[in-house]
């Protein structure tokens, strides 16, 4: 065996991430928030940054701050004036939500079962594991985790941690309190078939009278078969949002700007570059030309950040131009590599770019990621779901479109070859009820 030590010379190619690198790639994946945020944050570090005095930019400002009540949050009016709501700070998701309220409804001995039935939820608020198996990981009885289940199905929302639609429905109903007998009966016995069952039948079967059994399907129609949903509703407010990027139409042509009215305009401080002109061999000299070597590197960084994004922006305006013109239901497939192609940059450079930032169309305010989407065909999904809404808006209300039905019209009418659950997961999306839910019921 030879141990002995040797020298090799040997050449590889190797990408370093030099800070400024890594800073130039956060500058690009930074919103207009998160760029102002940095741009002060160097403005108070840096001296041989200053910002432009700018009367007209001060003007904007405050003209900014005079009109906000009449602004336009989604490229939709409304009349409604601003309110502090839309401002509400870091909001709980539904697990810590959930596990905020464990300690209200469990004892010390139930926490680690309560918290590993609300880490096993679907996205439907639903249980996806059986008893038996969550009581053989936490080496607990079935009866104990029945115990603890019972108690987390009453936290809000109500009939979280259901192990199927049906018993979060009846939890549900038990919320409500009394008179919900009639309802809970129909469910037990007729959920799986009401869509097909006639208000005669439910009579016949139940005893009772059309008055009450329509009432009590109305019940059942308030409710929410995904607990999950209830929650996220109280989250739905959309706060008041700033594009970053701006499509505006100008003399038949579409045009891109950038909306980098509110952050700081910066350049080389005079008096401090005069002065490292002057002291250019001494130590003060050396950190004046650090620091001016770090201005002029932002400066540029800034620059190259905008003439990214205005690329992007002009090749979007190529892509979708017919989404520009007409709206959602004509937004076409498009991915990020076709984008990087017409740019001729890399996929992950477009992908950094688009990062989190909002474009303003004239079809509304949207995530820049939104105008690259997937699709059938050459539809893009938004498209699919534009035409949903349509549909479902015209439809019968005594005989609801199953999804099947929407999906027979959709490839019928349309010449998209779309599956069942396709369209349900794409109503889920859309929050539309099920055609069972928007049924209107009435004697036949």
């Amino acid at each position: 065996m030879d141990l002995g030590m040797n020298l090799e010379l040997e050449q590889k190619q190797e990408l370093l991430m030099t800070p400024r690198l890594k800073m130039a790639i956060g500058l690009l994946q930074y919103n207009n928030q998160e760029l102002a945020e940095y741009l002060n944050q160097q403005l108070a570090e840096n001296p041989m940054l200053e910002q432009e005095e700018n009367q007209e930019w001060e003007t904007r400002l405050e003209d900014h701050y005079k009109n906000y009540s009449g602004r336009k949050a989604s490229g939709v009016s409304s009349n409604r004036a601003q309110s502090f709501e839309h401002f509400t700070a870091y909001q709980p998701r539904l697990l810590e939500h959930l596990e905020s309220q464990l300690c209200e409804v469990l004892a010390e001995e139930e926490m680690e079962v309560g918290r590993c039935i609300i880490n096993n939820l679907t996205e439907a608020g639903l249980l996806d594991l059986s008893l038996e198996k969550i009581a053989s990981l936490q080496q607990k009885k079935v009866s104990f985790v029945q115990q603890v289940l019972q108690k987390i199905q009453k936290l809000d929302p109500a009939g979280i941690a259901s192990r199927n639609v049906k018993e979060a429905l009846l939890i549900q109903l038990e919320s409500l309190g009394t008179k919900t007998n009639l309802a809970a009966r129909i469910i037990t016995g007729f959920w799986e078939e009401i869509e097909n069952i006639s208000l005669e039948q439910l009579c016949s079967e139940l005893g009772a009278e059309p008055q009450n059994i329509l009432a009590a399907l109305q019940q059942i129609k308030n409710l929410q078969p995904r607990p999950a949903e209830a929650y996220h509703s109280l989250q739905s407010k959309t706060p008041y949002l700033n594009p970053d990027m701006i499509i505006k139409k100008h003399q038949g042509q579409y045009r891109v700007e950038l909306n980098d009215n509110y952050q700081p305009a910066i350049h080389i401080n005079p008096r401090y570059y005069e002065m490292l002109q002057q002291n250019s061999s001494d130590e003060t000299g050396e950190y004046l030309q650090d620091k001016f070597k770090s201005a002029l590197w932002l400066i540029k960084a800034i620059e190259n950040r905008r003439m990214t994004l205005v690329k992007i922006g002009k090749a979007l305006i190529q892509k979708q131009r017919e989404f520009l013109e007409k709206g959602i239901r004509y937004l076409k497939p498009l991915t990020m590599q076709e984008i990087a192609e017409a740019i001729k940059m890399h996929e992950s450079t477009v992908s950094r770019a688009v990062r989190g930032k909002y474009i303003q169309t004239p079809s509304g305010l949207f995530t820049m990621k939104f105008l690259f989407a997937s699709g059938v065909g050459n539809v893009a999904s938004a498209s699919i779901k534009a035409l949903m809404v349509e549909y479902i808006s015209q439809e019968d209300k005594n005989s609801p479109l199953s999804d099947s039905s929407l999906a027979g019209l959709l490839e019928k009418n349309e010449g998209l070859s779309i599956s069942r659950r396709t369209i349900a997961k794409y109503r889920r999306a859309l929050n539309i009820p099920s055609s069972v839910q928007r049924k209107k019921w009435s004697p036949k």
